[in-house]
């Protein structure tokens, strides 16, 4: 047994590298991208890479939503990931990325994505009301996303700035970069996901617990390695970006994918504890960047402080 755990631990470990590595891959590759067709740093952490790193909570999400139409109720499960990984990614992954250097984002972007991440946060709130997703519902979130998107999309102006921009020979490899990142970070996130698991049933930690704290968490360390990343090279817009832009992601198209899916009952404590605790964390970041359209290292560490508080309250208070 203790050798099994060590392997697990190692592996464990494994994936984090391979986190990393992946990180690396594709922030270079996407900011060549960027500047090849001349996007902002910012559009492209909302959208390429935000849509790259909630891959694992697609993957955890869609899965779960397999098993629950077999017959396997996972919506604990399901739903934990989705919120127990937007509020790391609000609050954890957003402060640590802060220590790295000062954040900025301009008033029409904090206006903008700021909102939408309020509004979504409020419409899964609503969907949830009566204790489940439906599909209908899904369909509703994934809507709202795609109209968020296709509106990012003109405002970036993407088609007039690549109509007559040639793509070059050495695009295609940056572009195949891009991909290679995407897979090994899909592949070690699993494997972090897997061992750690293995270790939460044998802490006999219950379910909703590992859905939240655990698997929550270790779908958004792409995030939170992109983050660094972004930040290591001086495209802290990006890191803005991609924190904010996965975690509507997550509210919106993962859980309306898995809700048009399967369906997704929410209980009452995940209604009325994390969602307003989502709620009230989101706010409270959009707060501290709205004062002069930045985020230090002090506001940084209030936001970890405030994770802080939230894990308190679920192990101990609810």
């Amino acid at each position: 047994m203790e050798s099994l755990v060590t392997s697990e631990l190692i592996l464990v470990v494994a994936g984090l590298i391979g986190l990393l590595i992946a990180s690396q891959l594709i922030i270079r590759g996407t900011l060549h991208i960027a500047d090849h067709f001349k996007l902002s740093h910012l559009f492209v952490g909302l959208t390429i890479i935000s849509l790259g790193t909630t891959l694992p909570e697609l993957v955890v999400s869609l899965t779960g939503a397999f098993h629950k139409v077999a017959g396997i109720e996972t919506s604990g499960l399901i739903a934990g990931n989705i919120l127990g990984s937007t509020i790391s990614q609000i609050s954890l992954m957003l402060g640590l990325a802060s220590l790295t250097g000062i954040l900025v984002i301009t008033k029409k972007q904090l206006n903008r994505d700021g909102i939408m991440l309020l509004g979504a946060v409020v419409l899964f709130f609503l969907v949830s009301i009566d204790g489940v997703i439906s599909k209908f519902d899904g369909i509703i979130l994934i809507l709202v996303y795609l109209i968020y998107f296709l509106s990012l999309q003109r405002e970036e102006k993407i088609f007039s700035k690549t109509k007559n921009n040639q793509v070059k020979l050495y695009m295609v490899w940056v572009v195949v970069s891009v991909l290679a990142g995407f897979i090994v970070l899909f592949y070690s996130s699993n494997l972090i996901i897997d061992n750690a698991l293995v270790l939460a049933d044998r802490w006999n930690v219950r379910q909703s617990l590992i859905g939240i704290l655990l698997i929550g968490f270790g779908t958004s360390l792409p995030e939170l390695s992109v983050a660094f990343s972004a930040a290591s090279q001086k495209a802290l817009k990006l890191t803005v970006g991609n924190l904010i832009g996965s975690n509507i992601i997550d509210l919106l198209l993962i859980t309306g994918l898995t809700g048009t899916l399967s369906g997704i009952n929410i209980s009452r404590q995940l209604l009325f504890f994390d969602v307003p605790a989502l709620f009230v964390i989101s706010l409270t970041a959009i707060i501290l960047f709205s004062t002069q359209k930045r985020l230090i290292k002090k506001e940084g560490l209030a936001l970890i402080l405030l994770f802080g508080v939230y894990v308190g309250f679920k192990l101990f208070g609810f």
